[in-house]
């Protein structure tokens, strides 16, 4: 399975995504985006630095996600805050070359996902287009 995920955090960033891309590679075969200083959605508070990771891995979707949600706690996640120490989110994923299954939850995508995401996904622009549709 390919899962495409979202990192972002606006506290201690440069140890929290460190910290998640060293666990991340311990799943699979990854790819990681550069990092990029943006505002955050609500346009109120810090920048979050943000990111993207293709995850190439034999774990299920149900476990992808589990394991994301340990690594938030883990590194010190308090969620229904504004202060954001890892948040990673699970895109999208794709089973055998299959088209990309998107988490409606997900969506519409905001610029912090396309942003990083445009960078490792290749064709990720109509990908996008199409959801538009």
């Amino acid at each position: 399975m390919r899962y495409w995920l979202a990192l972002g955090s606006n506290d201690q960033p440069q140890a929290s995504l460190d910290f998640a891309c060293v666990e991340l590679a311990k799943l699979g075969e990854v790819l990681f985006s550069s990092r990029y200083d943006l505002p955050p959605r609500s346009g109120v508070g810090v920048d979050y630095i943000n990111m993207a990771v293709r995850l190439d891995s034999e774990l299920t979707v149900d476990a992808v996600r589990a394991i994301i949600y340990q690594l938030e706690d883990t590194a010190g996640r308090v969620r229904k805050s504004s202060v954001i120490r890892l948040d990673i989110d699970l895109i999208a994923w794709e089973e055998g070359g299959g088209n990309p299954i998107f988490d409606s939850h997900r969506l519409p995508l905001p610029m912090d996902v396309i942003v990083p995401m445009e960078e490792i996904w290749v064709g990720f622009e109509s990908v996008v287009g199409s959801l538009m549709i």
